[in-house]
């Protein structure tokens, strides 16, 4: 999958590679946060961070040992230690990829469209009705957040509406979720989402839709500051090979973070 994507490096002007910031001293091990089903509150611990061009990131999935970031007017492929550009192409305003079997699905206003996930070329294109905030792939559907607190799951082959999910909770009964990055945790499929408008995101539970988690994202906001109205979590998604890390980014960021997430009171 890389191998092919490097294919289209001839075709984009590579940036200077970018030097990895480490995260402060500390002895502490990221809390494995799919995995712990009894944790309920967590905090991020920032292990390293990478700079960017503070491009306005609206989604991040890892396709083989790459990253592709959506930037609204271009979705692009970088090396993940490095913010090496390896590959590019210009698409239409949109929120919000997702890797499935059928390829990697990215929704915008009116429309979600399936790219080949090895050229990032366009296979096809839906209709949708819902203004999308995020995206991601559960192991069985679509997962979709509109700026509210609904979630849509959508087919993972035609991206056609299953049904929808509103979060159950009284805390977060005016949250406006944004970026949204799948975890399995005990079995149960859930949810990270970004909150927009705050220093936090929530793990929903997509069969009741009850919050089972949340974890402070302080340790990145702060470092960005100053930030303005749209500098908000833009991108989440996995980190290979490890216990629950993540890579983090946000729209107009200065850089990208890997974070581990730990338990907290």
């Amino acid at each position: 999958m890389a191998t092919a994507l490097l294919a289209l490096t001839a075709c984009a002007a590579p940036r200077p590679v970018a030097h990895v910031s480490p995260a402060p001293a500390t002895t502490a091990s990221p809390a494995p946060a799919a995995l712990r089903s009894a944790s309920r509150h967590f905090r991020a611990q920032v292990l390293a961070r990478v700079p960017t061009d503070r491009a306005d990131a609206r989604g991040l999935e890892l396709v083989g040992d790459l990253l592709v970031e959506d930037t609204g007017p271009v979705i692009r492929a970088v090396a993940p230690l490095t913010g090496e550009l390896r590959a590019q192409r210009n698409v239409p305003p949109g929120n919000g990829i997702a890797l499935t079997p059928a390829g990697l699905w990215r929704t915008g206003a009116g429309a979600a469209v399936l790219l080949d996930p090895r050229s990032l070329e366009e296979r096809r294109r839906v209709t949708i009705a819902d203004e999308s905030g995020g995206l991601c792939y559960d192991g069985t559907n679509l997962v979709q957040s509109d700026g509210t607190t609904r979630l849509l799951l959508r087919d993972r082959d035609t991206a056609a509406l299953i049904r929808e999910l509103r979060v159950v909770t009284r805390e977060w009964s005016t949250a406006r979720l944004g970026e949204l990055h799948c975890v399995n945790v005990d079995g149960r499929p859930q949810v990270w989402a970004a909150v927009t408008g705050t220093d936090w995101m929530i793990r929903v539970d997509l069969a009741t839709g009850a919050v089972v988690a949340d974890a402070d994202l302080t340790a990145v906001t702060v470092a960005e500051v100053p930030t303005g109205r749209d500098q908000v979590i833009g991108g989440i998604a996995a980190v290979p090979d490890t216990a629950g890390d993540l890579w983090l980014t946000g729209r107009h960021y200065h850089h990208r973070y890997r974070i581990g997430l730990q338990s907290r009171p």
